[in-house]
């Protein structure tokens, strides 16, 4: 499937610690236990891309969202 942000088949990859987790719960206004191991990353290197979807949806957010860089907040 498609990278809906960027449009490449680059790979993508799981949600990789609670930084992540924590991003994900906080745009999807779900609680701080919420199970959110089904969101993968776009890996795509040649446009830093990090938009976040599900395995089953390219476009679970709406607008969709990146996972911010370790210096970003959320949202930006």
């Amino acid at each position: 499937m498609p990278c809906y942000t960027c449009g490449s088949y680059q790979a993508h990859r799981q949600v990789g610690d609670d930084r992540e987790r924590n991003v994900i719960r906080e745009l999807k206004g779900l609680g701080p236990r919420a199970y959110v191991d089904e969101y993968w990353i776009c890996v795509s290197t040649e446009r830093d891309c990090r938009n976040i979807r599900t395995g089953y949806s390219w476009k679970p957010l709406d607008p969709p969202q990146r996972m911010p860089g370790p210096d970003e907040s959320p949202g930006s």
